[in-house]
């Protein structure tokens, strides 16, 4: 590779050059202080396009200095491009490893670099995804995260990326912002931001052309935002609401017809949803029109016409508009009719927040001007009508966010008790074993700073589940088995079989009994051999998560919602509460979203994939029957995936001939 020094000051590239080889000789003992003279060259190196461009340069010395040694960057394999943004962010010498992680990875794909495990074929598609998910980095939008951010670290962040769209044009990924949105809005997520951020990327940033097949699959989300309707495409939302003013009834009727298509087609609902249903709120025909009800939704407005006004009229505002498709899905499964739904959203609306969740409603929706009661009764709508949408940010609450996505499914009524209860107090109580555990009076939970970009319901629970989880969890954690035998009962409620079984001892830190895990998941849970029956309700199980090199990264809780043959083979479907259900979990191993009969909010892979990743699964005890039935190949086939991927960090208490 060749050096760049002229773009560069020459004390400059000395200076990088003298602590670069002190830290490569420098021992043990004194690494640590020499890698901090390191990093200060590389922060001043890292400020630059020249600077970038002669670390781009100098990568593969750098590299073999050991800058990634005992680091999470040690590994490309292991790393996964949704962190990359937040790595970014992170500042300080976080942010300065990252930007040097992101130029490796660059090198690599370019060719210039090799790496055994990260091909480069790997590495461009790593970098792809990196740009897609960070859009937000490559065209700062001026939010309020933006605007907090300190000046270095944005400036890192714009240098690194200009220096990568340099070389791989934002251009040349239309097709993947395509797949990208497609994929995103066949998930229905209650949060929206993050696909109408790329949406926006593109309408503003990438001119389209409707002879390009990649760019009509764009233009068709790009007119569903901003062109939803003929008129709306000619008005902004003011002009449109005096527009409906004036209208005459078939005009109102035509932008009904083809708001609500749009909203249907791809689950967005924008400012100009909410302008047409506070217009025709008073007019139950023209709501069902606007909101594109089917003929159980139809039904339940009639029966509820009155609430339906009020709500509208009360939540429904163009900063809340995403509600605009929730309310539609709500009335859809008839849930006004079950009248703690409809009790507790009359409560919430007329709620006195306790002050702390007022503020952190308003952090979720900033610049929003909105009573935030009104604001978290419009977000139950979105929960109740959508409950496989729910995320959970960028916090480490799955367990939580599985948990809301179950009450609303199965007690929806009693996610809005709590909802309520945790709104006026800030504070949420549970039972576990005869004792109540009140999250007020626990101090840890696994979140240490709230991340807020959340819909406001999970701003108001999660604190308090996290925390009534965490302190569950402890008490549970010294007895002989896995503590969520006891604590997902607890947690989720009586839809929780009795029967429990865990592959993983974490006293030892090893594997057990795997044969006899796979074989016992099959009998409970495979149609083959559980006499054709599928799951009466979600079933809360732990796995083991992998990047797209099959490496383990950790823990993780989702829950599988049914079980189908499709398409001829048997599919395991479930929920990933982690806002992305389609994440690789190995070269050949990748959850899809759609295709594979997943209903909107469901992810899916072959029942062996799926197993292959399982550490810990609930079932029905009647559902026992002999272990042996199990075909021995399908046990092995399911063994040979999980021994070479995360099962590699493992010592297995069985020996090897006797799995596989």
């Amino acid at each position: 590779m060749k050096k760049s020094s002229k773009k560069i000051p020459k004390a400059v590239e000395q200076k990088y050059q003298e602590t670069l080889k002190s830290f490569k000789e420098a021992t043990p003992l004194l690494a640590e202080s020499h890698k901090k003279k390191l990093l200060s060259s590389l922060d001043i190196l890292t400020d630059s396009k020249e600077g970038v461009q002669f670390l781009y340069s100098q990568i593969d010395p750098l590299i073999g200095a050991g800058i990634f040694r005992d680091t999470m960057w040690d590994d490309p394999a292991r790393l996964v491009p949704a962190l990359v943004g937040g790595t970014l962010k992170a500042g300080d010498q976080t942010t300065i490893v990252e930007v040097v992680s992101e130029l490796r990875i660059l090198a690599i794909a370019n060719g210039a670099i090799k790496h055994e495990k990260f091909s480069a074929g790997k590495a461009q598609t790593f970098l792809e995804d990196a740009l897609v998910n960070n859009l937000d980095l490559i065209f700062p939008d001026g939010s309020e995260e933006s605007r907090a951010m300190d000046e270095n670290t944005q400036r890192k962040i714009g240098v690194l990326f200009t220096f990568i769209t340099d070389q791989i044009s934002i251009h040349k990924i239309k097709g993947r912002l395509a797949t990208e949105i497609e994929l995103i809005c066949a998930q229905r997520p209650v949060v929206t931001d993050r696909v109408l951020e790329i949406i926006r990327t593109v309408h503003n940033e990438i001119e389209l052309s409707s002879e390009n097949e990649e760019d009509r699959r764009l233009m068709y989300y790009v007119k569903s935002v901003y062109t939803p309707s003929k008129k709306a495409g000619e008005l902004n939302a003011d002009e449109y609401k005096r527009f409906l003013e004036q209208a005459k009834r078939k005009e109102i009727i035509e932008e009904c017809k083809e708001l609500s298509d749009s909203m249907h087609e791809t689950g967005l609902s924008v400012d100009y949803h909410a302008v047409l249903l506070r217009h025709v709120a008073k007019d139950s025909a023209l709501v069902k029109q606007a909101l594109g009800l089917d003929n159980v939704g139809k039904a339940e407005l009639d029966k509820h016409k009155g609430f339906v006004n009020e709500l509208i009229e009360t939540v429904i505002h163009p900063d809340t508009a995403r509600s605009c498709f929730g309310l539609a899905k709500l009335l859809e499964r008839s849930l006004l009719s079950h009248q703690p739904v409809k009790s507790g959203l009359q409560r919430i609306m007329g709620l006195k927040l306790h002050e702390d969740v007022a503020v952190n409603i308003r952090k979720s929706r900033q610049n929003n001007t909105l009573d935030p009661k009104h604001i978290l009764a419009a977000e139950c709508l979105g929960i109740l009508g959508q409950p496989l949408g729910v995320g959970q940010g960028w916090n480490p609450t799955c367990q939580s966010a599985r948990g809301i996505s179950l009450w609303s499914s199965h007690a929806p009524g009693k996610l809005l008790r709590m909802i309520e209860s945790a709104a006026k107090s800030n504070s949420l109580e549970m039972r576990f074993e005869g004792n109540v555990i009140k999250s007020d009076e626990q101090i840890l939970g696994l979140v240490k700073e709230l991340d807020y970009n959340l819909d406001a319901v999970s701003v108001v629970l999660v604190p308090h589940l996290d925390k009534i989880y965490n302190e569950m969890m402890r008490r549970a954690s010294h007895r002989a088995d896995d503590p969520h035998k006891w604590v997902n009962p607890a947690m989720y409620g009586h839809w929780i079989p009795t029967g429990f079984i865990s592959n993983y001892d974490s006293l030892t830190n090893t594997i057990k009994e795997y044969d006899k895990f796979i074989r016992t998941f099959y009998i409970t849970h495979h149609p083959d051999y559980n006499g054709g029956n599928d799951l009466a309700y979600p079933n809360p199980v732990g796995i083991f998560l992998t990047s797209s090199t099959g490496k383990l990264i950790g823990f993780h809780a989702v829950s599988i919602l049914r079980v189908k043959k499709v398409k001829g083979q048997v599919r395991v479907f479930i929920l990933n509460p982690n806002n992305e259900g389609r994440q690789r979990w190995q070269e050949n191993m990748r959850p899809t979203v759609a295709g594979n009969g997943e209903r909107a909010g469901e992810s899916s892979l072959p029942f062996h994939q799926f197993a292959s990743r399982l550490y810990a699964y609930h079932f029905n005890q009647s559902d026992l029957e002999d272990l042996e039935k199990v075909d021995s190949a399908e046990v092995d086939k399911v063994t040979e995936l999980a021994k070479t991927s995360w099962g590699e960090s493992y010592q297995w208490t069985e020996p090897i001939g006797s799995l596989i």
